[in-house]
């Protein structure tokens, strides 16, 4: 789960971002699952299950810090709120499919 608290955060940044890190016809590797919505007080939440946390982080540091930084810039970056990543073992997941 990540949380991106702050200025700026919000559905317009996470549709341009989520547009070049995660195009529907080409998810990163190893993603299984992927949402987002607005959190309660402004920031957006993003709740993902991956195959392995290495594989979150290298995705989040390769392609996801870079294009945020691009879009906001650094110094606007420097001045915000980090992104929040909370993480923990998933034991079942369901797709929900029928």
């Amino acid at each position: 789960m990540i949380d991106f608290r702050g200025p700026g955060m919000d559905e317009g940044l996470y549709d341009q971002v989520n547009q070049r890190v995660n195009p529907p016809d080409n998810p990163p590797e190893g993603l299984i699952f992927h949402s987002a919505g607005p959190l309660p007080g402004g920031g957006w939440r993003i709740v993902d299950v991956w195959e392995s946390r290495d594989a979150f982080d290298r995705f989040f540091g390769e392609r996801v810090q870079p294009t945020v930084a691009e879009l906001v810039g650094q110094e606007a970056m420097a001045q915000g709120q980090p992104p929040e990543v909370t993480s923990w073992p998933v034991h079942n997941h369901n797709s929900g499919g029928g």
